[in-house]
């Protein structure tokens, strides 16, 4: 039995650490293109939902804070097999960046340069990514 455990455990370490990933800035998105916004917002009393769209030009306020935003967040992604959906989307070719206003998570999903679907997810602050919208915390 006390040579189970440490077999147990390394197992265990082996299967938490292998379920992060770092990613590779230039390999998830552009740097020299623009990003589209889409933005969702339901009516609370209709239900009805409305999409706003903006594209978010190379070098804007917000360009620069998204590409720092990316850099800053490297590290730590964990792969998700299922699908999400949010009220704000991110997108830029193949690259899609998900998210629910006031929550503390993102997912992202690209193509690698293998041609293989990616998708992971990360926690992040609270209100990290307001600066998109325009919302406070």
């Amino acid at each position: 039995m006390k040579q189970i455990i440490p077999i147990i455990t390394s197992i265990l370490s082996l299967t938490i650490t292998s379920c992060q990933t770092d990613l590779e800035l230039n390999e998830v998105i552009d740097q020299k293109s623009p990003f589209t916004l889409s933005i969702s917002t339901v009516n609370p009393e209709t239900g009805l939902s409305t999409n706003e769209t903006e594209e978010i030009k190379v070098n804007s306020e917000k360009w620069i804070k998204l590409v720092d935003f990316a850099k800053n967040n490297l590290d730590g992604w964990q792969s998700r097999p299922a699908s999400y959906i949010g009220d704000i989307y991110i997108s830029q070719g193949d690259f899609r960046l998900i998210h629910t206003k006031g929550s503390n998570g993102v997912v992202i999903a690209f193509i690698d340069k293998e041609g293989n679907p990616k998708q992971y997810s990360k926690r992040i602050d609270k209100g990290e990514l307001d600066f998109l919208t325009g919302w406070k915390k």
